[in-house]
């Protein structure tokens, strides 16, 4: 995000911000990262959506056992470390099971999504894990043409410096 420096005040980590988002009906909450810079006139930021603070949100040990995807979901997300604020919505009927062992919410969604072969979809805190999101329109996006410019971001968020030894 990049707006006029008179917002200075507000712009701080961890606070959110409401955008309005071509794809979305609702305006969505986004959290606003820490790499905050500043120039004379702007403030240039990142914010990562609220259903990343599904990141926040741990399980301990918790296996949903034979079913379906709203069931599976709801059976995890009330179980997390601390109470969830998210809101789960599915029509995925595949049933599975799965072992969720020191993972996040997130992570734990991940591993649904492939399992239970659904998609998510986010509005807010409201989650929706769906059988397919969107259409096959025949576009292809092609550099100068439809595409303009790119930016390219290394993420090093994942790369692991301590570990943790567990007995097993």
């Amino acid at each position: 995000v990049e707006m006029s420096i008179k917002y200075k005040e507000y712009i701080k980590k961890d606070n959110l911000c409401v955008i309005k988002t071509k794809s979305k009906l609702n305006p969505q909450a986004f959290r606003i990262a820490d790499n905050i810079t500043y120039t004379n006139r702007k403030i240039k930021f990142t914010a990562n959506h609220v259903i990343f603070d599904a990141n926040n949100y741990f399980l301990v040990d918790v296996r949903p056992t034979n079913l379906n995807g709203i069931n599976a979901l709801n059976y995890i997300n009330q179980r997390t470390d601390t109470l969830s604020p998210f809101k789960i919505f599915s029509n995925v009927e595949n049933v599975e099971t799965a072992y969720f062992i020191r993972k996040t919410l997130l992570e734990a969604w991940s591993i649904i999504e492939k399992r239970w072969n659904g998609v998510f979809d986010a509005d807010n805190w409201d989650i929706y894990f769906l059988q397919s999101v969107g259409h096959d329109n025949g576009e292809t996006i092609i550099y100068g043409k439809n595409m303009q410019s790119m930016e390219i971001f290394e993420d090093w968020s994942s790369v692991v410096t301590k570990l943790y030894p567990v007995r097993i």
